[in-house]
């Protein structure tokens, strides 16, 4: 028998059942819903219509499930963009015109694919195909540069008329004094052209070859002056030797250089910042030695090279030594802190205080002069000092050094500090730009007597 109970059961069970199958049936729907390619906005040529340009088409606009893909052709069509017939072998987005294509318009076909299926659309029809023209000069190829060996000279395109795309190809020749008679040089097809010793006692010209779709024209560019011989040309570098401090003697040398023989050379040495900037001609200062003076002290040293031959002279300075340093021990010898190299170190040479006892913590003046490693003083060093123990002294500023490489700090004994022993200080000075860990960084310990 079957109960009021069980009957519900098998309605809630069938139900269910019922709800799956409409279920499935709906997402069977909505899978079968895909839609095919439809186009919107019809894809659109762009570029000129003239033998030898480049077209592009876009795919237009397209609804339909998506992803959507493309392919394309052209086709070669009448004058009223009828009768087309498919170009083979043409079916990327882009289409460079050939010479069949005169006197016909283009279009392209993009076919749209997804899915569901595909679709094609035409374009509209280009203008009317016009033949390329061969490239015509307007303005000479001209030449620029120095007509000497071991310059480098350079040729324009001129001005060109004629289809676009045009390119370019070059061919120098060397000619007599009056740019007559020339003969191609081997290998010389770059726009730019280094002249070489042979080609002093001539004159040059270049060939500019200018090539279309059409064809091809060349232009003759003037010859240059005659090209002057072999003047001096830098081979190697022009360098100092020596040791760049006070008394000591530098020298340098004259380089190599190529050109006509003999040479002879000049020499002119400058006086230049740290950094062998902002250099000076030293006055007198012409020989291939020199004998640095107390002027140069913190300075740097550079030399200009004059090669002069038959045919002309060319210059080149070279690299900057130093900043040169004080001669060791030299009387009244003063450096600038900003000139000394980390590597070198300086030093708390000396130190008094005024008075020389602090009675009852009474301020003291501690005067501490610093040197390098010549012995000089060191204007700008900068001179920090601190008790200890902290508490024992009052914080003091750091304060660079005089021009006579001292500088004076006030020591302040704290109420922390006992009334008799002795107060222990750091001194440290170092170079405004030095690291603290660098050479140019140096530490001491002092100490002061306190007395009731």
């Amino acid at each position: 028998m079957i109960t009021p109970r069980l009957r519900l059961r098998a309605l809630i069970a069938l139900g269910a059942v019922l709800a799956l199958t409409a279920t499935l049936a709906a997402t069977g729907d909505a899978a079968s819903a895909d839609t095919a390619p439809s186009n919107n906005t019809p894809p659109a040529v762009s570029g000129t219509a003239q033998q030898g340009s480049t077209l592009t088409t876009n795919s237009g606009s397209w609804s339909g499930t998506t992803p959507i893909t493309f392919t394309y052709a052209w086709a070669r069509c009448d004058s009223s963009g009828g009768s087309c017939s498919t170009i083979g072998g043409q079916t990327t987005n882009t289409y460079t015109i050939q010479a069949a294509d005169v006197g016909h318009t283009l279009r392209s076909s993009v076919t749209a694919t997804n899915g569901a299926g595909s679709a094609s659309q035409l374009s509209a029809a280009t203008n009317i195909v016009t033949a390329a023209s061969a490239p015509a000069n307007t303005s000479e190829p001209k030449i620029s540069g120095t007509a000497t060996v071991g310059s480098q000279l350079s040729v324009s395109n001129g001005s060109w008329s004629g289809s676009t795309p045009i390119t370019y190809t070059y061919k120098w020749q060397q000619c007599d004094t009056n740019g007559n008679n020339c003969n191609a040089i081997s290998n010389a097809t770059n726009q730019t052209y280094t002249v070489v010793s042979g080609d002093a006692g001539h004159t040059l010209r270049a060939k500019v070859t200018a090539t279309n779709s059409a064809g091809s024209s060349t232009a003759t560019a003037d010859a240059t002056a005659v090209i002057g011989g072999n003047s001096p040309v830098l081979v190697t570098e022009p360098k100092i030797s020596g040791t760049p401090t006070q008394g000591q003697t530098l020298t340098v040398s004259s380089g190599a250089w190529s050109g006509a023989t003999p040479f002879t050379y000049a020499y002119q040495w400058q006086r230049c910042d740290t950094n062998g900037n902002n250099c000076n001609d030293i006055g007198g200062a012409t020989a291939a030695s020199y004998t640095l003076t107390s002027s140069d002290v913190g300075k740097t040293i550079r030399v200009r090279v004059t090669a002069k031959n038959s045919s002309g002279s060319a210059s080149r300075g070279t690299n900057a030594v130093g900043p040169v340093k004080p001669a060791t021990g030299a009387a009244g010898c003063v450096v600038a802190a900003a000139s000394v190299p980390d590597s070198d170190r300086l030093t708390v040479s000396s130190l008094k205080f005024s008075p020389s006892i602090s009675h009852k913590r009474a301020p003291v003046v501690g005067t501490f002069r610093v040197t390098d490693e010549n012995k000089c003083a060191v204007s700008g060093a900068l001179v920090y000092v601190v008790g200890l123990p902290y508490n024992w002294m009052a914080k003091a500023l750091e304060a660079p050094t005089s021009s006579t490489g001292q500088v004076s700090i006030t020591v302040i004994p704290t109420r922390a500090a006992p009334l008799r022993g002795s107060l222990v200080m750091f001194v440290r000075a170092r170079t405004p730009q030095g690291n603290l860990l660098a050479g140019s960084s140096t530490r001491r310990l002092v100490q002061l007597l306190l007395r009731p």
